[in-house]
């Protein structure tokens, strides 16, 4: 089992480099963001906006060579140190510790509203297969995981802040403006949550030992919340786990629609302004939570299934 982590942890530590390393060299292509503090009156001559520039590049430590910047950067990082936002002159870190509480609500919240709709929407479709409301789940189900999210948020926009008036259309400050954001994050896994307990449901339905418990006069709740639904409710769990990941990648898209103050917005702000050390912070912080969820999931299986561990 100790072999097993180590590798895990070794590939794990090898993703992440490799996803910074990309996103490094990605972004250096997009244009200088050195360029983006120079002044350009219309009074000042081309030596004064060059003097300037040269200046901005030497302050903002991107007058070096671009290899070794990227190797200055992972010996800062090895030092916990990420530099200075370009955008706010401050600890990037700092700007991650300040959003991330906000993100972390709002991704919580998504989740269990993911679970809390999603389950018994499959339940339902399950128990009643074949009728207009295993229909209706699986349309349900089947829109959640194809509508665009930032087209489900405009509309949600429209539909209950602009025509009806009862919610607000971003920012925060009371706990009504998380539930639009919350409600936009959440479809998707609603969508694949009642779509695998759907699955699970039927699958252990058809188990012998569900039908002996109900050929035995056990009544129909107690069969299906004390044998089927534990059953069916392992691959719910893996796919919520599975998902977090997901919802990284669309926290991004629905902290921009709504103005929520996350890193996924901090993220799009800084991609924008070639805020280096923030966005590669970002990246670290992303990538580095979803190979986490995936290592955690894997130790999990080696431990419920030994022969995991010996391939």
């Amino acid at each position: 089992m100790g072999a097993f982590i180590v590798r895990r942890l070794i590939q794990a530590a090898f993703v992440v480099v490799c996803v910074v390393t990309f996103v490094f060299f990605l972004i250096r292509v997009s244009g200088d963001p050195a360029s983006l503090g120079v002044s350009l009156e219309e009074n000042r001559t081309q030596e004064e906006i060059e003097a300037e520039y040269q200046r901005v590049k030497e302050q903002l430590g991107l007058d070096r060579h671009i290899v070794i910047q990227y190797f200055l950067f992972w010996g800062r990082a090895a030092r916990g140190e990420f530099g200075y936002s370009f955008r706010y002159s401050i600890p990037a870190t700092q700007l991650i510790i300040d959003r991330l509480p906000n993100s972390l609500r709002l991704g919580l919240l998504a989740a269990a509203i993911g679970v809390v709709a999603g389950l018994p929407l499959g339940i339902i479709a399950a128990l009643n297969r074949g009728s207009i409301l295993d229909n209706l789940a699986t349309g349900i189900s089947v829109f959640g995981i194809v509508v665009p999210q930032f087209w489900l948020a405009i509309m949600l926009i429209i539909i209950f802040s602009v025509n009806l008036g009862w919610l607000p259309t971003s920012g925060t400050g009371s706990w009504k403006h998380i539930i639009l954001p919350a409600l936009t994050l959440s479809t998707g896994l609603v969508a694949t949550v009642a779509r695998i307990s759907r699955s699970g449901m039927l699958e252990a339905l058809s188990q012998d030992y569900v039908r002996t418990a109900m050929a035995k006069g056990l009544s129909q709740r107690l069969v299906i919340f004390r044998h089927a639904l534990r059953n069916g409710s392992i691959s719910v769990i893996t796919v919520v786990v599975s998902s977090l990941p997901h919802l990284l990648g669309t926290v991004v898209v629905v902290e921009v629609v709504f103005a929520w103050p996350g890193v996924g917005s901090l993220m799009a702000q800084a991609v924008a302004a070639r805020d280096y050390p923030v966005v590669f912070l970002d990246v670290l912080l992303f990538g580095a939570i979803t190979v986490l969820i995936f290592l955690i999931m894997d130790l999990v299986y080696a431990m419920v299934d030994p022969r995991i561990r010996h391939q």
